[in-house]
């Protein structure tokens, strides 16, 4: 049975959609109806709060994290073991259930909230194994965006509906030579809830509890009202990065972000990466030496999981995260890809990253510079002066890819007239490097950027705002 994938998952939109629900215990699917789902978290049959939130913990990850079916699978096998929980239905088959409806149903909200920026939307039918009649019949379906039609009918639109929706201009689809297409005449059945006897009017088509449109508005005192926790639910944390895969325990997302909010001086940059990360869905990978060499066995071993987080192909895996001599880099990244890629070893834990000591090493640094010392890379600086070493030089890393990343989507400009020199080394070796370079600069201490040149650091505050801008 093929899995969906989620790597191309709108992050932002999507942990919104799922952080703002509220715990319901509850016996059934059906004790929850229709658009409640939009802010009730529930699981059939679960009804102790600390079962729930285990729950919501592991779908969380799931979203954020690109965590594959097979590792939900082994966490809802903890998770019932825990608690001795008895489900119905096989482990492996309920595990799915949860998997694939949260994680189908968060990508729907977050494509729900951009395809508001287009006026036209069209109905796609999905590659479901067994296409359900109903919805090939609505496949090409184009209608305005706030037609009724989508009220009821905006997918996922049924167990296991594969359906999606794209956003359409006036003028693709003049170019495209479509038109807007009316759907069937929508008919209703009656549809009887063994357990209660109530009888609801479903359009058909779409299973019972499908109809409504996943969007994020919520009505949280209702949900309070029907909810009978007695501790606070799980709430998410709070992501400037939305998104990590790793292989290291220490090295990932929650621990990335529980570090970045400690840069309180560099806050107004921090809340510039993160935009541009959640506006152009930048995605990391945090991976071992081993994992990156090409064709090893530890390489070949992830491949499903990383092909999973990033939504690629059979055929472009290999390419896209594999290096020919791990040993000698940090990271890399390519100016097509949507992600980068940070080598950190077992035993890296982002907590341990000390912020002073990344911030004063660019202090260092344009000291050094200005005596004529110029040291290798801002990396190279913390790994081998701060008591941090690794554990920060890590996350410096990272930067200085996302800096390439930025220095894609801003058009890839030359080093700037502006410029006098680089404040390394290895920034003094091409425009690429020179952007990643001095980004790191800029985003841990603008102040020393400023003092070494104030017409770089106003240089890259016009940059990263063009990154974020960016379009493909």
């Amino acid at each position: 049975m093929s899995t969906a994938r989620y790597g191309s998952l709108p992050f932002k939109e999507a942990i919104s959609f799922f952080k703002n629900k509220l715990n319901i215990p509850s016996e059934r699917w059906a004790d929850i109806w229709r658009d409640g789902h939009n802010s009730g978290f529930m699981v059939a049959g679960a009804l102790k709060d600390d079962l729930l939130n285990d729950f919501r913990k592991a779908v969380d990850s799931a979203i954020a994290e690109g965590k594959s079916i097979g590792w939900f699978k082994k966490e809802f096998n903890n998770i019932v073991a825990k608690h001795g929980w008895s489900h119905t239905g096989d482990a492996n088959w309920r595990a799915k259930v949860i998997y694939d409806t949260n994680m189908r149903q968060s990508y729907n909200a977050g494509r729900y909230e951009q395809l508001q920026h287009f006026d036209f939307w069209e109905y796609q039918h999905g590659d479901s194994r067994y296409p359900r009649a109903m919805h090939l019949k609505w496949h090409g379906t184009v209608l305005p965006k706030d037609h009724d039609w989508w009220q009821t009918h905006f997918p996922q639109n049924g167990w296991g509906c594969k359906c999606k929706v794209r956003g359409k201009t006036a003028k693709q689809l003049e170019r495209q030579g479509k038109k807007v297409k009316l759907p069937p005449k929508t008919e209703t059945i009656d549809w009887t809830d063994k357990a209660t006897g109530e009888v609801h009017k479903i359009p058909k088509g779409i299973d019972p509890g499908f109809d409504y449109t996943p969007k994020k508005t919520i009505n949280k005192q209702k949900q309070k009202q029907l909810s009978k926790e007695k501790d606070l639910p799980f709430v998410p944390p709070e992501r400037i990065a939305p998104t990590a895969f790793s292989t290291v325990k220490g090295a990932d997302i929650h621990s990335l972000n529980t570090k970045l909010a400690e840069f309180k001086t560099a806050k107004p940059q921090v809340d510039k990466l993160s935009a541009f990360l959640q506006q152009q869905n930048i995605k990391t990978l945090f991976i071992k030496a081993s994992e990156i060499a090409p064709r090893s066995k530890a390489s070949n071993a992830i491949a499903s999981n990383i092909k999973a987080y990033l939504g690629v192909s059979d055929h472009t895996i290999g390419n896209i995260y594999n290096i020919t001599s791990p040993h000698k880099v940090y990271g890399f990244t390519h100016r097509n890809w949507q992600h980068v890629v940070v080598k950190v070893k077992n035993g890296i834990h982002f907590k341990q990253a000390k912020i002073n000591e990344m911030i004063n090493a660019v202090e260092l640094a344009v000291i050094l510079a200005k005596q004529g010392n110029r040291q290798h890379t801002f990396s190279h600086i913390v790994r081998s002066v701060t008591d941090s070493k690794a554990h920060s030089g890590s996350i410096v890393t990272w930067l200085h890819e996302l800096g390439h990343q930025i220095h894609y989507k801003a058009g890839m400009p030359v080093i700037p007239s502006v410029a006098q020199d680089g404040i390394t080394r290895y920034s003094m070796t091409n425009h690429y490097e020179w952007h990643a370079e001095h980004f790191v600069a800029w985003l841990l201490n603008r102040k020393a950027l400023a003092q070494w040149n104030e017409e770089v650091a106003l240089y890259f505050d016009q940059l990263i705002e063009k990154a974020i801008k960016w379009q493909p």
